[in-house]
């Protein structure tokens, strides 16, 4: 895959997985993995954006990328709960992470917004490491440059994450999707932005009024526990895909119970399961507009045991797997 000179310059490798108990019959995640340089696209590019300028809270996940990555080392190419194989034919790329700033998060967004841009055009699904949520304006962002058409957003957060601004003025982790909405030209519309696993008392009434002005569409974890998430899916996928051309999914690690994802810049107590999070990431994956998975807030050093960066890598092994699903349905 080449890239432009200025995009190649933002890009840091990293090693690959590596094989952690070796058993012939094994096809592990390190197995999958192509050099980017001896590739023309793939089905998957993996992209890692190490910062947390953009954190109210606890900081920490600049590491995330490492972390999750490191959890890969676990995963393995078949889930029989799918009955889907990741080793045939099927390529995996890892970009590396994009050497962005650390004190500065205006310029650290040009680099991520310019590098999801390019990989988009490449036609390859992307999935993005984060970082804080603030990270999603510039990896949405890349897809609406790169498609003609409109793009549908579904979130799944703790956070509606649509403030006017913090840090004294500065963009945050919780600005994202306002800005994605409030775009000069092609905005994210309202209608085709949903969130779902809004949860505690973690948001503001002016904020929830201003996703109903915008026609957006909110659904509480309590509505997802009560609803049942195959029927919430359903309406997110009707939304996110009413007239877009393709459709992203984004992860707050923090919209996940606090137990399970307890290393987290906010943790979240009450908000989705593992099992909902995971069929979320199936479903939404096999649809045939979803493009792009980001996930978001990983903080490895509040999580000793490593459950959150665990948990990150199954969700993203899942997204693979939905997409190989999805071209086997088709073929």
């Amino acid at each position: 895959m080449k890239f432009s000179a200025e995009v190649e310059k933002y890009l840091l490798d990293v090693p690959k997985p590596s094989n952690w108990v070796p058993d012939e019959y094994d096809v592990p995640i390190s197995g999958l993995m192509k050099d980017r340089r001896q590739i023309d696209t793939a089905d998957v590019a993996i992209l890692g954006v190490p910062s947390d300028t953009g954190v109210m809270g606890r900081r920490g996940c600049r590491f995330g990328p490492e972390g999750v990555r490191s959890s890969l080392v676990f995963q393995n190419a078949y889930n029989p709960s799918y009955d889907v194989d990741l080793s045939q034919d099927f390529v995996i790329t890892d970009l590396g992470n994009v050497d962005v700033p650390q004190t500065e998060i205006t310029g650290a967004h040009k680099m991520v917004e310019a590098v999801s841009t390019e990989v988009f055009a490449t036609g390859t699904n992307v999935v993005i490491i984060g970082g804080d949520h603030s990270f999603s304006y510039p990896d949405i962002k890349g897809l609406m440059n790169s498609i003609g058409g409109q793009v549908g957003v579904i979130m799944i957060d703790g956070h509606l994450d649509v403030r006017i601004s913090q840090h004294h003025g500065e963009m945050s982790s919780g600005t994202p999707f306002r800005r994605l909405m409030e775009e000069p030209e092609k905005p994210l519309l309202g209608r085709n932005f949903v969130e779902v696993g809004i949860n505690g008392w973690l948001n503001s009434a002016k904020y929830m009024n201003y996703c109903r002005e915008k026609g957006a569409t909110v659904i509480p974890a309590r509505q997802v526990h009560r609803r049942g998430i195959d029927d919430v899916l359903a309406e997110a996928l009707a939304k996110a895909s009413d007239g877009t051309e393709a459709i992203f999914l984004s992860i707050d690690a923090d919209g996940l119970e606090a137990s399970a994802m307890p290393g987290t810049c906010a943790p979240n107590p009450g908000g989705l399961s593992v099992y909902q999070a995971l069929e979320a990431v199936w479903q939404i994956g096999q649809h045939p507009k979803t493009r792009g998975l980001d996930i978001m807030e990983v903080a490895p050093c509040h999580d000793p045991a490593g459950v959150t960066q665990m948990t990150a890598a199954s969700l993203i092994m899942t997204f693979m797997g939905a997409l190989k699903a999805r071209r086997s349905a088709k073929s």
